[in-house]
């Protein structure tokens, strides 16, 4: 992080000033922002300004961001001027985008690019219906550029799959939290998973996104193969038995050692891939097997994604990026403890208005649970409450 912080403070004399706001952005945040940033540190800032240049709403959508991302966590009297700045930037980002989706000329790339980066701060700060229709604008380029066959997300590389592999993201969580179809396709047969890159390759901005999100690519296509089944026209008993040999699959997977200069850090980032694990494993239990939290293997899942906590220092990388595990086991937890553990694990991820979104339906799915005495379900509302 220090040899990071030095790059960009060499860059702060040759920038124009609009720029400076990414610089410091970055030069604070990077580590609440990308999970693995000590891989990025090479090719971040050639990157960086390469895209803040390729269109308006990529600009504007970016400065919105770091502005905003400042505005949550300065705590400085400017708080409320950063925030009206960064909704500035925001809409100035949605009236360059109407323009750009209507150019002829402008690539399909820039395009999707622009969408994901609008999408970022939308997700951010909360704004769901705009963010849902944006996801559904980009998979419609997506499948534009890419064609109609199944995305192969695991062996997507190059720097111009970049956006392709967010939109993947923000798509197969999307799945996850709405109960509802993956909007592109991401094929359905489980044999080829062993195929997924090993962690040498995988940790690298050109492959996945387990280097900017923390979840372990793997895991990402386990959870869009479930969402897959899910949806699939197939008898019970059949889907039952995929399920389960998924959960095997899952239980199975071998995380490649995690690369950190400190020992403390490593372990932190090992404990993050178990807490990932184990919310896959829960979602599957949810969306499959329609289990309740007094299944033996739910409790499991849930105690362990708890005791995982208990080991990471909240609000800090990695923690900060693992809410969603955190919901997930909320949405099982029994006792009052238990729901007051998870749900201050939610709320110290950080800032941001999408993780208060998350806390309260915590508290709406438990006042129904109470209510009924049956397990409410977080998927499938309307309008959607959250988004993962």
């Amino acid at each position: 992080m220090p040899l990071i912080r030095r790059s960009i403070t060499m860059l702060w004399i040759s920038e124009e000033p609009i720029f400076q706001e990414m610089l410091t952005f970055y030069s604070i945040f990077l580590a609440r922002y990308v999970s693995d940033y000590a891989v990025i540190n090479d090719v971040l800032l050639t990157r960086v300004r390469r895209r803040f240049a390729a269109a308006d709403s990529l600009k504007h959508g970016m400065i919105g961001t770091a502005l905003l991302f400042r505005a949550n966590y300065e705590g400085s009297s400017s708080t409320n001027s950063l925030r009206s700045r960064s909704k500035e930037q925001y809409q100035l980002g949605i009236r360059a985008l109407r323009l750009e989706l209507e150019s002829n000329y402008l690539s399909p790339w820039i395009k999707i690019a622009g969408l994901v980066e609008l999408m970022n701060y939308e997700y951010c700060a909360g704004y769901l219906s705009t963010y849902y229709r944006h996801l559904d604008q980009v998979a419609a380029l997506v499948r534009t550029v890419m064609g109609n066959g199944a995305i192969d997300f695991a062996n997507l590389s190059g720097e111009q799959t970049f956006d392709v592999r967010l939109v993947a993201w923000y798509d197969i969580l999307s799945s996850m939290a709405l109960a509802r179809p993956t909007l592109l396709d991401y094929g359905s047969d489980d044999r080829h998973v062993s195929r997924v890159p090993q962690r040498d390759e995988t940790l690298d901005p050109d492959r996945g996104i387990e280097w900017i999100v923390g979840y372990p690519d793997i895991l990402l296509v386990f959870v869009a193969r479930i969402s897959g089944l899910r949806h699939a026209q197939l008898p019970p008993e059949e889907k039952s038995l995929r399920g389960t040999e998924i959960e095997q699959m899952v239980r199975s997977v071998q995380f490649p050692p995690v690369k950190a200069k400190s020992s403390t850090l490593r372990v932190a980032r090992l404990a993050m891939q178990e807490a990932c694990r184990h919310a896959v494993i829960l979602y599957l239990y949810h969306a499959i097997f329609r289990s309740d939290s007094s299944h033996p293997l739910v409790r499991d899942s849930v105690k362990t994604i708890i005791r995982i906590a208990s080991t990471l220092k909240p609000g800090l990388n990695p923690d900060c990026f693992i809410p969603v595990p955190y919901f997930i086991a909320g949405t099982f937890a029994e006792s009052h403890r238990d729901r007051h553990f998870l749900k201050s694990r939610v709320l110290s991820c950080g800032n941001e208005r999408y993780l208060r979104d998350l806390a309260a339906t915590l508290d709406d799915l438990w006042k129904e649970t109470d209510a009924t005495g049956r397990l409410a379900s977080w998927s499938g509302k309307r309008p959607p409450s959250f988004a993962f």
